[in-house]
């Protein structure tokens, strides 16, 4: 099976920061075999239209139920058909000026359950700029995607599951930013996830998670993240498999009853 993962780091300026990385999983196995960026946000538009894969993407689905009931009804459907209601500014302007983590209405279940940050903040990191971009695009793959967990499993479609790769990396006890990450990842997965599930970087994957000067690309390297995430958690948890819908184990119980509201981080363990 083919696997897809995506760094959305660049949803607001897409320039050299919005990456894909694939693999195929085999069994006990993965291999994450490419990485490559988009130019712009109509290229992964069309990867994920053209695939018909499973895919972990790194921005939020959805917003917390606070902001979701003030201003969509608490619909998460009316919040992706809005997407085009407001430009980005008057988007900002409907959740004021937050600072992540400062008050628990600003963060979702799920956010808190792997220390994320607000979806709705504007400090320190803008990821309401990152939320904008990413809401269109999950308007414009209606239809075309199946988005987890609000909508049912369609094999003949791609499937799109939130990530956030920084849980990732905290669970193996890595930096996304030290040189040797992607070298001892391998082993980093057997001693803190699963001895029994290999993980193989390709070459030219490791190099192209690697800038002109050589230096590690955190962009690409969360891509690989995502990817290798995605994996796990399809081949773990029975994601995609055709029993009824279930809490999966990394799941808390109060995340899986806000889950039509709020949406589900994908994750290898609580």
């Amino acid at each position: 099976m083919i696997i897809y993962g995506c760094d959305f780091s660049g949803a607001k300026n897409p320039e050299g920061k919005i990456f894909v990385a694939s693999g195929r999983l085999d069994g006990d196995s993965f291999t994450v075999e490419e990485v490559s960026s988009c130019e712009d946000r109509l290229d992964l538009y069309y990867l994920i239209r053209n695939s018909r894969a499973p895919w972990g993407v790194d921005f939020p689905f959805s917003i917390p139920e606070y902001y979701l009931g003030q201003q969509y009804d608490s619909s998460w459907d009316k919040f992706i058909q809005g997407a085009y209601e407001d430009s980005r500014e008057q988007f900002k302007q409907r959740f004021g000026q937050i600072h992540s983590g400062k008050n628990s209405r600003d963060l979702r279940v799920t956010d808190i359950a792997v220390d994320a940050k607000s979806p709705v903040s504007s400090t320190p990191i803008a990821m309401h700029a990152m939320l904008y971009g990413a809401r269109r695009l999950l308007h414009n793959l209606q239809g075309e995607a199946a988005v987890y967990p609000f909508q049912p499993y369609r094999v003949e479609v791609p499937r799109l599951y939130e990530i956030y790769p920084g849980h990732g990396w905290k669970a193996l006890k890595l930096k996304s930013s030290a040189p040797d990450a992607l070298r001892d990842l391998s082993a980093s997965f057997k001693a803190q996830v699963d001895s029994g599930f290999e993980v193989t970087i390709s070459p030219a994957a490791a190099a192209a998670a690697t800038d002109a000067r050589g230096q590690a690309n955190l962009h690409a390297r969360d891509a690989v993240m995502a990817c290798i995430q995605m994996a796990y958690c399809l081949r773990k948890y029975k994601l995609e498999s055709s029993e009824e819908e279930c809490r999966p184990a990394f799941a808390s119980e109060e995340e899986w009853e806000m889950r039509m509201l709020e949406g589900l981080v994908v994750r290898m363990f609580p």
